[in-house]
């Protein structure tokens, strides 16, 4: 999908004005635009790792926040100086906000448990464990950078029966937020399918034995779908709210016995995205959240899909605020 289309797809939905300045203007039918109301970015390498392209390409589309993963090639807490300050000069030429600084954080074997995937079949570089509170030292300095107090992390490669582990789990979790403390930031655990953590309420009950306040999430809406968890209202309704800092929008497909699942364009397959919208405007949520797309369709690439399950959000979005009266 070309870039002009995508806008001009856009233009159908917010009118033509509110293209040319970005999505401004509010729906026919909405007295609120979804900008207006959301803090909706993407996860910026869904657009390019060239970080100014995609920052560029994000603000014709109206967004003004990004969350940062890969950048120029490499994972962002593994950068140089150079790197970050050009960071630093983008965000500030093209009016933008870091909504997370992602970071592999526990996206590792714990000591003495056997990983139900091998870590090398695994696509993200693994940081081992005795390297972890440096990897979020990392993640802190470049967040302290790029002006964000959130960094995301995991709960461990999955094992055969994660529940065993919650009590050693909840402890390093605990661990990791005194380092962040110190830090001045804020951590947000993700509910990871490859993860100790998958589903809302892994994610859910492992944090009530990790109270450190520090201590967040990071609700995926899809993920749990791997492991038999309808995202909402099941998945969802297992967090306590008050601790959603930040949260990841996709779509998901499965078939009829929540199985065989894949990704697909956002506002597409099992995901109520629309009740999750409303849900949160209920729930008076205010933090930020991101596309995450990591979904290339047959003839298309991953920023086609990107655009094209952009375009869906919005209109998620633009549905959800105009069923509440938002």
């Amino acid at each position: 999908m070309e870039r002009r289309a995508f806008l001009k797809g856009l233009g159908g939905l917010y009118g033509s004005a509110s293209v040319a300045v970005g999505i401004s203007a509010a729906t026919p039918t909405s007295t609120r635009s979804p900008l207006s109301r959301f803090k909706l970015g993407v996860i910026s390498d869904g657009f390019s790792q060239d970080f100014g392209e995609a920052l560029k390409m994000m603000k014709n589309c109206g967004l003004s926040w990004v969350e940062i993963r890969r950048v120029f090639g490499v994972y962002n807490t593994e950068t140089s100086p150079a790197q970050i300050r050009r960071l630093k000069d983008l965000l500030d030429q093209y009016g933008f906000r870091v909504s997370v600084i992602d970071s592999a954080l526990y996206k590792c074997t714990l000591p003495g448990t056997k990983p139900l995937r091998h870590e090398k079949d695994i696509y993200l570089r693994s940081f081992p464990y005795r390297e972890q509170m440096e990897l979020l030292k990392r993640a802190a300095d470049r967040a302290h950078e790029l002006g964000t107090d959130k960094i995301r992390g995991f709960t461990f490669w999955r094992v055969a029966e994660p529940e065993r582990l919650s009590k050693r789990i909840a402890e390093e979790l605990e661990k990791a937020a005194e380092v962040a403390k110190r830090a001045g930031m804020r951590l947000v655990i993700e509910n990871e399918e490859t993860c100790n953590a998958a589903t809302g309420r892994e994610l859910g009950e492992l944090l009530t034995m990790a109270p450190a306040p520090n201590l967040g999430i990071n609700w995926d809406v899809g993920n749990g779908y791997w492991h038999g968890e309808s995202s909402f209202p099941d998945g969802y309704n297992a967090l306590d709210k008050k601790r959603i800092w930040h949260i990841h929008l996709k779509g998901v497909t499965c078939d009829a016995k929540l199985k065989n699942c894949s990704e697909t364009f956002a506002d597409q397959g099992q995901i109520d995205l629309v009740g999750q919208f409303r849900k949160l405007v209920r729930d008076e949520y205010r933090e930020t959240m991101s596309l995450e797309c990591e979904f290339i369709a047959p003839g298309l690439t991953l920023l086609d899909t990107t655009q094209r399950s952009l375009e869906g959000l919005f209109r998620d979005m633009a549905t959800a605020l105009n069923r509440t009266g938002s």
